[in-house]
């Protein structure tokens, strides 16, 4: 893994006994934790206990109350919020590569420049051809055209396509406006990044190609807050959680501190066990004492109870109640699905789709945004039509629908009225369910309309409960769920005894739940038994061959002297200046085309003949892979001084 490159770990960031209070509300009481260089980081904990307010804190947005922030001299920190801010009127590919307003005002004028040499008369395209030369020149050494390159790699890597790269930002949707930010934010690479639910708006596909980019591609640090349990247990090598207003530090990935924190809280149920029964003792010779007058010895033993730090219960932690009662007992085939068509302007979703689902299975759906997911659940649920096909439910079977929108709740009624609108609920039957959920009190009357995402999510689930289905249509059900909620949904989805289909990104979700994975994807719709991870090793690309590459952190590590002969480390060398020469001979052809490239576009023919932009595209492309070629050069150039000199050591 990365970490093993880096044999010498230095905090670059601590947090040493941080308070923070909103008014008379205290948030965080003596939080303190360090992240080292290269290190990776979840931060977790209930919604609201203040893991946004620490990504401030450290990114110089928040103030705090007491205690410090230590960063080390000269780190660059990157933040990504939830809401984030980018400049409406660039397109998408320009506001992510420009990074630096330099940079930004020189693609500007590039821009501007070719849109004139496509229009330009002749007698200006001379001037022009040499004014896009002059500031291509400056572009470059801004290193504008490897950022292009990169640019354009990560938002396909994040599920943006070609076609959107011309785009205003002001028209894009929130969440594609979170992962352009995100796109920036990897490009800049800064020292450390603060990630704030950076999977939320991603895809599957996208969400394992931002896992594989810090894994491999990224050298700094992270901290990620993220309620995305699969995600986090394989990017972080360190959890941090957020409870009772303090941080605890667990080493290891999530399932390493699944672990340890279901050992402490186990140890800490214990201890208070023990504790409670000393207080017992102390209190019952308090009375005793009280009673033989012994007023003395009675102060002592007072003063023993003040001073005892009182453990609290791990039971008391509140998290919502998932409980399906036994439901009515459906006929074997649940669902019958013949032929079923869905298409939109330009695309198909599923043609001629045919799946039967029988009692008792959990299907996840899974797929790229916009493939069908969706779609599927709401022409199940009756709140969308197929364009041909039928969907033909068995004998029994009462489905309930779960809306990652929330559009089925009615914004006007309060959140008791809502609950009671479509089920068959005593006030206080009502109120109960409620409770479950975390509806405490006055919390019933509350305005759907006020409510926050997470609250909208555990009223719908409530609803879900409140009808006693025995087939669960579910849309992102996880969405706005902390991790504990996320627990609670999916125990209580492992014990229902009915049938589920689920679309989700949740792969922790999908790996405990499912019996089949549903994939929608490029119009058709396929089944496969199993899991999420059984999916993913039926769907793995076959492994590329691996291709020596003689750079010094990704070729083969150079073998010991005692297990090196001579003539292995000879055939070595003799491969690296092979190796070499076929650069320089790279190098020399780019080199050569470019200055092609830039005579002609100095040249009045080639905007009268209309090859300018061709040109042009071919100048960008080729400056990348120049740049490329120079850095495989050093690379094998140190490569080659290494070997040289371990082999006059062997002579």
């Amino acid at each position: 893994m990365w970490l093993t490159a880096f044999s010498r770990k230095m905090a670059i960031i601590t947090l040493s006994n941080i308070k923070k209070s909103f008014g008379t509300r205290d948030l965080l009481r003596d939080v303190s934790f360090f992240i080292n260089e290269h290190e990776r980081v979840a931060l977790i904990g209930a919604n609201g206990t203040g893991k946004t307010t620490i990504l401030r804190i450290i990114s110089g947005e928040e103030s705090y109350d007491a205690g410090t922030v230590s960063k080390e001299p000269g780190i660059t920190v990157g933040y990504l919020p939830q809401e984030v801010d980018l400049p409406d009127v660039a397109p998408l590919h320009l506001s992510v590569m420009a990074v630096t307003p330099e940079l930004f005002d020189c693609a500007c004028e590039l821009a501007r420049i070719e849109q004139e040499m496509e229009q330009a008369a002749s007698d200006q395209a001379h001037s022009l051809g040499i004014r896009y030369a002059e500031v291509s020149h400056r572009f470059d050494n801004l290193h504008g055209f490897d950022y292009q390159i990169k640019a354009r790699a990560i938002l396909i890597g994040l599920g943006f396509h070609e076609s959107d790269f011309n785009k205003p930002i002001q028209s894009l949707s929130g969440g594609q406006k979170t992962r352009a930010a995100l796109a920036r934010l990897l490009l800049l690479s800064p020292d450390i990044l603060l990630l704030d639910e950076p999977t939320n708006h991603l895809d599957i596909q996208a969400c394992e190609w931002l896992q594989t980019f810090l894994n491999e591609k990224y050298q700094g640090a992270a901290l990620i807050v993220s309620h995305d349990r699969y995600f986090i247990d394989r990017v972080v090598s360190k959890v941090v959680e957020i409870d009772d207003q303090t941080a605890y530090t667990y080493p290891g990935n999530y399932s390493a501190y699944a672990k340890q924190k279901a050992d402490r809280i186990e140890e800490q149920r214990k201890q208070y066990k023990l504790q409670q029964k000393e207080i017992s003792r102390i209190e019952t010779a308090i009375q005793t004492l009280f009673s033989d007058r012994k007023f003395s010895r009675r102060d002592n033993k007072i003063k023993q109870l003040q001073r005892i730090s009182r453990i609290t219960n791990p039971q008391d932690k509140r998290t919502i109640k998932l409980t399906f009662t036994e439901t009515t007992r459906s006929g074997r085939e649940v669902i019958n699905i013949e032929g079923l068509t869905k298409t939109f302007p330009g695309k198909t979703l599923f043609n001629e789709f045919s799946i039967t689902v029988e009692r008792s299975q959990k299907i996840g759906i899974v797929g790229p945004n916009g493939s069908g997911k969706t779609t599927l659940l709401k022409i199940l649920a009756g709140r969308s039509d197929a364009d041909a096909g039928e969907v033909i439910f068995g004998h029994n079977v009462i489905p309930v629908y779960f809306a990652q929108e929330f559009d089925h709740l009615v914004p006007s009624r309060t959140v008791i009225e809502e609950l009671l609108a479509d089920a068959d609920l005593t006030s206080g039957e009502a109120r109960d369910l409620l409770a479950q959920f975390l509806f405490m009190g006055d919390d019933a009357f509350k305005k759907v309309d006020v409510l926050s995402g997470g609250e909208l999510c555990r009223l719908a689930l409530a609803k879900v409960l409140a009808n006693n289905p025995n087939l669960l249509l579910l849309d992102e059900p996880t969405n706005h769920l902390d991790i504990r909620s996320r627990e609670a949904l999916e125990d209580a989805l492992k014990a229902f005894n009915g049938t589920v289909l689920v679309a989700s990104h949740d792969r922790y979700l999908l790996d405990a739940i499912s019996s089949d994975i549903l994939e929608i994807k490029d119009g058709t719709c396929t089944r496969y038994i199993g899991n999420y991870s059984s999916y993913k090793e039926k769907t793995a690309p076959p492994p590329e061959p691996v291709t020596p590459r003689y750079a010094p952190k990704k070729s083969p590590a150079l073998p010991k002297r005692p297990d090196s002969p001579l003539k292995a480390r000879q055939r070595l060398l003799k491969e690296l200046v092979k190796q070499q020469k076929e650069f320089e001979s790279a190098i020399e052809h780019t080199e050569s085309r470019l200055n092609e490239i830039t005579e002609a576009l100095a040249d009045e023919e080639t905007y009268r003949n209309g090859t300018a932009g061709e040109l042009s595209r071919e100048f960008e492309d080729l400056t990348g892979k120049l740049n490329g070629f120079y850095s495989e050069w050093e690379q094998v150039c140190e490569q080659i001084t290494e070997v040289e000199a371990d082999i006059r050591q062997q002579l």
